[in-house]
């Protein structure tokens, strides 16, 4: 069993969080949203279309490096949780990974030339796995710090808004400066992604603004550190099996174990469809990146989510909300393709098409954003609910359990997309627009829009059974 801790604060807040605090801590999901948009955009696209290899083998690789990623999430939650400086119990830990996470970004888009496949897939797995772990130095003490900031249901919620609304615009401005800018078309590639020699740019701009971004929310907050909890008395010295007694007990909260299994089966379900998300973007809807660029303006969606979410967790539980975002959800992506199939959408190449598949992704990304907002004000309820019952204070724990899950489940669905892709889509590689048989575009927009989008009933469901309420 582990052993009670006391934990408090240098100085106890009078009154509210400030918006510059919430800005300061916001802006560090700026660090996830690079990062997200270079793994889950261009790394399978660049080693299996672009460079040439296999797609199931990338696709494993990327999953054993996620897999590691993930078995260090509860052990750097555990080490966080119960560490004690002049600094607090996270800062120092996000401050160190901010150099190494950009540097391994910028390498995996930056392999050397004439690599055999062995070696490039070594390559890719090394800095895939010194990537993740580098995030969860970071990620994992960075999320943590959100639910210290205060006890108040609401606020709670104000503080996560501020979170996404400084990942949304700080993705929107790099997603429309990427396209834009980073990936042009020429003569010789007339969809600029499909140009190899646009990526080690690509890194290294993500490099420098993940190094920037992670080091700025960190000396930023530095200021919040006497109102966050810390351990009375220092703690003993790490150990696994302390570690795995604290993820038991977290996983002894009923509440906590069905946000567990939603996670891991959100994660997974998700994780296959953003496998297939640039191949739909590039091969199915034949977009260049003078027409993605303006895919950015799904944000205003966003905005729209972060105005009226705290009005609406006023007067509905967090839980009743997921579940609604989760339907319309499933209703949008089905409708997405099936507009295609019934022969509703204009055809490919027809301006009108951008603009409507722009203002279907605005009313997605308001659920998206409503859901994850949703999501995490929850899980900081539920550190509460534990707190009471145990007297354990473990933000660390709750935060890396829910990654490790969900890291774990997306490695799965990453190794399925890749499967699907290879053996059941049977997707030609190194394609170019307007090469893919019709016969292939269909497999894989049936799987992305209709197959994928009804699994989520499965978590829906679970989310019904929460009893906590406001």
């Amino acid at each position: 069993m582990t052993e009670q801790v006391e934990y408090r604060r240098q100085q106890v807040r009078e009154g509210a969080v400030p918006i510059a605090t919430k800005i300061l801590q916001g802006i560090g999901g700026i660090v996830e949203s690079h990062k997200e948009f270079a793994f889950s955009t261009f790394l399978l696209l660049y080693y299996s279309q672009i460079l040439g290899l296999s797609a199931s083998l990338v696709s494993l690789v990327l999953a054993v490096g996620l897999v590691i990623d993930a078995v260090t999430d509860p052990i750097v939650g555990s080490i966080t949780d119960n560490f004690k400086s002049r600094w607090g119990r996270r800062h120092l830990f996000m401050i160190g990974a901010a150099i190494p996470l950009g540097l391994s970004i910028y390498f995996l888009f930056a392999p050397p030339a004439g690599l055999s496949d062995g070696l490039l897939l070594g390559w890719l797995g090394f800095w895939m796995a010194t990537a993740g772990l580098a995030f969860t130095f970071f990620m994992i003490p960075w999320s943590a710090i959100a639910a210290e900031f205060s006890n108040d249901y609401v606020e709670r919620t104000s503080i996560l808004t501020y979170r996404w609304l400084a990942r949304s615009a700080g993705g929107m401005a790099f997603t429309l400066f990427a396209w834009s800018y980073l990936f042009p078309n020429t003569a010789e590639y007339p969809a600029g992604q499909l140009n190899p020699a646009h990526y080690p740019t690509f890194g290294l701009v993500v490099c420098c603004l993940v190094i920037f971004w992670a080091l700025a929310t960190s000396f930023g907050t530095k200021k919040e550190i006497r109102y966050l909890l810390q351990p009375v008395k220092p703690t003993p010295r790490f150990s696994f099996v302390r570690t795995f007694d604290e993820v038991m007990l977290a996983l002894t909260s009923a509440n906590f174990r069905l946000m567990f299994a939603v996670i891991i089966l959100f994660a997974g379900i998700f994780g296959v469809a953003i496998v297939f998300d640039i191949y739909m973007t590039t091969y199915f809807w034949e977009f260049t990146p003078d027409e993605l660029r303006w895919f950015s303006l799904v944000v205003v969606g966003a905005f729209l989510s972060f105005v009226t979410i705290s009005r609406i967790q006023r007067v509905i539980d967090k839980h009743t909300v997921i579940v609604w975002s989760l339907v319309i959800l499933v209703v949008l992506a089905m409708m997405k393709v099936c507009f295609r199939f019934w022969d509703i959408w204009p055809e490919n190449g027809d301006p009108m098409l951008l603009y409507l598949l722009v203002a279907h992704g605005m009313v997605q990304m308001y659920f998206v954003i409503a859901l994850e907002i949703s999501f995490g004000s929850l899980i900081a309820d539920l550190m509460d609910e534990q707190d009471f019952h145990t007297g354990r204070r473990q933000e660390g724990v709750f935060s890396a359990a829910l990654s490790l899950g969900s890291k774990a489940s997306s490695s799965v669905a990453i190794i399925i997309g890749g499967f699907l892709l290879d053996y059941v889509i049977a997707f030609p590689k190194q394609a170019e627009i307007g090469s893919v048989d019709d016969s292939t575009l269909f497999l894989m927009a049936l799987n992305v829009g209709i197959v994928i989008p009804l699994l989520l009933f499965v978590p829906i469901y679970l989310i019904t059974r929460m009893t906590m309420t406001r």
